[in-house]
């Protein structure tokens, strides 16, 4: 999965977390609905001040938004997806059956791969 498709799969995870519509979220972040879309589906590259808008709009740092860890020597992934934090990793597992997340950690050997299973539903 490309860069621009993550980002979009991030930022409609993001949007439907917090319960908001495209167009709710285009009008926060002062977009149009269908630039959004576009967005989201990984069609259209996102510039820096965009990154910004949308992410003061979702109320998360634009490293959050990209998906990225902060020091991006950990993270979880389901299938290619990657996610930031492990909660996120297992909602996306839930939702696609799945019972395993694998987390990776950044060594100087390269990364280390776990798999672990998804936690119950609280």
């Amino acid at each position: 999965m490309r860069a621009i498709q993550r980002f979009g799969k991030q930022l409609q995870r993001l949007r439907t977390s917090r319960g908001l519509t495209q167009e709710q979220l285009a009008v926060t972040a002062g977009l149009s609905r269908t630039f959004l879309t576009r967005l989201e589906l990984g069609q259209h590259d996102p510039s820096l001040s965009t990154l910004v808008r949308v992410a003061k709009a979702l109320r998360v740092s634009v490293t959050e938004l990209l998906g990225e860890s902060a020091s991006a020597s950990q993270w979880w992934q389901v299938g290619e997806a990657r996610f930031a934090t492990r909660e996120d990793a297992e909602n996306d597992a839930r939702t696609t059956g799945e019972m395993f997340i694998a987390q990776y950690q950044n060594k100087p050997g390269g990364p280390v791969r776990r798999l672990l299973h998804v936690r119950g539903t609280k």
